[in-house]
């Protein structure tokens, strides 16, 4: 568990350490590329302008996203600024947005999971988005395959679609799901599933999607 940390905390440097102000010669995100068909994002890995408010990040969702790819080879896609944006809300001229696309489209992706942070809450330790399971397209199985491992890794108050329902075209999970017909859905970790400081939690969490990836894949 010491080397999951240290990694953790490794990957999760750029995200601490990026610029608030915009660089148009940059992108403002990263992207590794895998050889099986699921693409993850984490598109609130850094701060967001929303409506004109800044918005925190969901800590430590950047770092989890980078850890699944390296383990499992899927694609991966994370923000490493705020460019004056949000990735996952803004509906128009969302370069985000528009490179998941690409990516899904030129590499055959069969399933997009976009992994955000909640507040810890009794409601539920994981939410997961599905619109009343709209944007599975019909892939149930994908959902299930993920609720049955989240369980084996003893995480079981999982919410679906209970708060965060990924229901509008805001949403990128949303947004994907009518523009190419894949398996997406919309994953929440409360805070304590994304604490340096709780690290049975977070490999708990990281070994759920791992092995769901590993099984789907």
């Amino acid at each position: 568990m010491e080397n999951l940390k240290q990694r953790i905390q490794q990957y999760n440097k750029k995200f601490d350490e990026y610029q608030n102000n915009s660089i148009k010669e940059k992108s403002s995100f990263e992207v590794i590329e895998g050889n099986i068909p699921i693409l993850i994002s984490a598109p609130h890995s850094v701060r967001q302008l929303r409506e004109g408010k800044i918005k925190g990040k969901d800590s430590y969702t950047g770092a989890m996203v980078i850890e699944i790819a390296k383990q499992t080879n899927c694609f991966a896609i994370y923000k490493t600024y705020n460019n004056q944006d949000d990735a996952s809300y803004d509906i128009e001229n969302n370069s985000y947005k528009e490179k998941v696309l690409q990516i899904i489209r030129e590499n055959q992706i069969q399933i997009f999971l976009d992994i955000h942070g909640a507040k810890d809450t009794e409601e539920f330790d994981v939410d997961i988005g599905t619109d009343e399971k709209q944007n599975l397209n019909g892939k149930i199985e994908i959902l299930e395959n993920l609720i049955k491992s989240l369980k084996e890794n003893g995480i079981e108050k999982i919410g679906i679609d209970k708060k965060f329902k990924a229901n509008t075209m805001h949403t990128l999970t949303k947004k994907v799901a009518t523009n190419t017909k894949i398996a997406c859905m919309q994953i929440e970790f409360t805070k304590k599933y994304r604490d340096i400081n709780q690290m049975q939690n977070l490999e708990k969490a990281l070994n759920a999607i791992i092995n769901w990836i590993k099984n789907n894949g």
